[in-house]
């Protein structure tokens, strides 16, 4: 009975430091995704979406709650880190994070995907950043901004979709796997 306990103990830890590596790849992620200079011509304010690279990992290979963290903390972080904690900027990360982890739960219960399940992910970040942006601004005419930005979530989705499917074959073929049992 002692060994089954130490079992779980040690399978906690364990995946709370999956979380925190998650977390802390996410942060990086965030800043190095705004060193990379993207044409504001047509879709102003338009990034590739690294950082829901890692609530993908955390959902397929940790599970839906550890992906909700994973998301929470990083936004939190890099709010701290970046100066923008609390202002707007802060609270479109967070509606694009937790609308992405939500639509992401909701795929993949649907497919297991790797790709489409990231392509609704940055679906519904963009919807989370465009109602968190109505609200701050108190025009519906922000909605028309969605014509230009969920063409674009598509094919940033399908990228990194294809970057996660990546991490996690290669995470789930490593002995150090936090769940050997998903396919």
């Amino acid at each position: 009975m002692e060994n089954n306990r130490l079992v779980i103990k040690s399978n906690r830890i364990n995946r709370l430091i999956y979380v925190a590596i998650l977390v802390a790849m996410g942060s990086v992620l965030h800043g190095l995704e705004s060193l990379i200079p993207l044409p504001n011509l047509f879709i102003p304010g338009a990034k590739l979406g690294f950082a829901n690279i890692v609530t993908l990992i955390a959902l397929v290979l940790l599970g839906q709650n550890e992906a909700l963290l994973v998301a929470l903390l990083r936004v939190f972080l890099g709010g701290l880190i970046s100066g923008n904690f609390l202002n707007i900027g802060f609270f479109l990360s967070l509606s694009g994070g937790l609308f992405a982890w939500l639509g992401m739960k909701m795929t993949s219960k649907a497919t297991e995907s790797v790709l489409i399940i990231s392509m609704f992910g940055a679906l519904f970040h963009n919807i989370g950043q465009i109602i968190v942006a109505y609200l701050y601004i108190q025009s519906t005419h922000i909605f028309w901004y969605l014509l230009l930005l969920l063409p674009f979530a598509i094919l940033t989705g399908l990228f990194t979709g294809y970057i996660s499917s990546l991490a996690i074959h290669y995470v789930k073929n490593s002995s150090t796997s936090p769940n050997k049992n998903y396919k």
